[in-house]
């Protein structure tokens, strides 16, 4: 069975050793949510929810990430909609994420479905370096921002 949960403090040690926590520096500095997916002892996935400085300025679903060998069991639709529970709870009416607009399809056909819509806004072009974690990742992508009222 598969739950969701916030990472807590006491459990970043183990759920690190088997999901790439890419944005846990954020968690702790911005105060973003991570939720992660358990089944039983063992995190499969995650969503991380920025709160505040996302390009629409609305609560911001970022980095899905389920193991490739848990794929395609709905776990990156209960933390999505773990996602938007969250930001329900915290008094949001609507919540936003991006999506590579041609390099995730997968993706782009579960947000549709569940029901997120495009933003209105330009795509916008991500390329040269970012810091992760404190290591670097060289980027080169289009992101899509969507939105779905909740």
């Amino acid at each position: 069975m598969i739950t969701v949960t916030e990472l807590k403090p006491g459990d970043v040690e183990a759920v690190d050793r088997h999901l790439p926590l890419d944005r846990l520096d954020q968690q702790v500095k911005e105060r973003s949510t991570y939720l992660i997916a358990w089944e039983d002892d063992l995190p499969v996935g995650h969503a991380h929810i920025a709160w505040s400085g996302t390009h629409l300025g609305l609560p911001e679903v970022q980095d899905v990430f389920v193991r490739p060998e848990k794929r395609r069991h709905g776990i990156a639709t209960r933390l999505t909609r773990a996602a938007e529970e969250h930001a329900r709870e915290r008094g949001w009416s609507s919540i936003s994420l991006s999506v590579s607009e041609q390099g995730n399809a997968a993706a782009s056909l579960l947000y549709a479905k569940l029901g997120y819509v495009d933003a209105g806004v330009d795509p916008v072009q991500v390329s040269g370096q970012i810091i992760l974690r404190g290591r670097p990742f060289d980027v080169d992508d289009t992101l899509v921002y969507l939105t779905k009222e909740l």
